[in-house]
């Protein structure tokens, strides 16, 4: 199963804290999952992350009851003992991520090409990590020529969008606007682009409107 479940709310353990962990516990964290990370090391961001008060971070070697309560386990150490020990002790009907082995676990982590607004995630059928990465960082590299916009400016972009919707009585249901269209329209039109390139969120906000309630 692929990370594209509703994760809000959910307690989650993550065994590790190197590159992998870090990455896991973050997307998790983003996810709105109530994240507990247990290593006696970690990443800056994970360091970090604690300090905000976005994660809870043990500093410590994984305890059995550490996985008390958590309905997804992620085992990345990157020592195999470990991983199997804490895998072992998820408790019935948890789920279990092995970043070393992910056919063996329950659910894996499609990989990121982008997270800048808008999420572009790939996961290959035949659960091969290297393949998956691989094509990540090609449409992570194309993306900017696809859309028209770099990343910074496709973030302003999804702002801008959430901000108009919230802003639309009934949401895309009561008022009538075609969401799909208009977001075809929106993407196709220079104007709005180039306001967004130039920074000016006022008139590309007014362009944006303009370009959905014309849909």
């Amino acid at each position: 199963m692929l990370l594209d479940v509703d994760v809000r709310g959910w307690r989650c353990l993550v065994v590790g804290a190197g590159p992998v962990g870090s990455r896991r516990a973050l997307r998790l964290v983003r996810n709105g999952a109530e994240v507990h990370v247990v290593a006696p090391d970690a990443t800056d961001d994970v360091v970090a992350a604690a300090a905000a008060g976005s994660l809870r971070w043990s500093a410590r070697p994984f305890e059995v009851t550490d996985a008390s309560g958590c309905r997804l386990v992620v085992v990345a150490s990157g020592d195999d003992s470990v991983d199997e020990f804490a895998a072992a002790a998820a408790e019935p009907g948890a789920l279990v991520n092995r970043a070393g082995a992910a056919r063996r676990g329950d659910l894996r982590f499609p990989a990121v090409a982008v997270d800048d607004g808008v999420v572009v995630t790939v996961a290959t059928p035949a659960q091969v990590p290297a393949l998956s990465s691989w094509l990540a960082r090609r449409i992570a590299v194309a993306l900017d020529a696809l859309v028209g916009l770099d990343s910074e400016q496709r973030r302003v972009l999804a702002d801008l969008l959430a901000e108009v919707r919230a802003e639309v009585p009934g949401g895309s249901g009561a008022s009538g606007v075609d969401w799909r269209s208009g977001l075809d329209r929106s993407m196709l039109d220079p104007v709005l682009l180039d306001l967004i390139r130039a920074g000016r969120r006022a008139e590309a906000k007014e362009r944006l409107q303009a370009c959905l309630s014309s849909s």
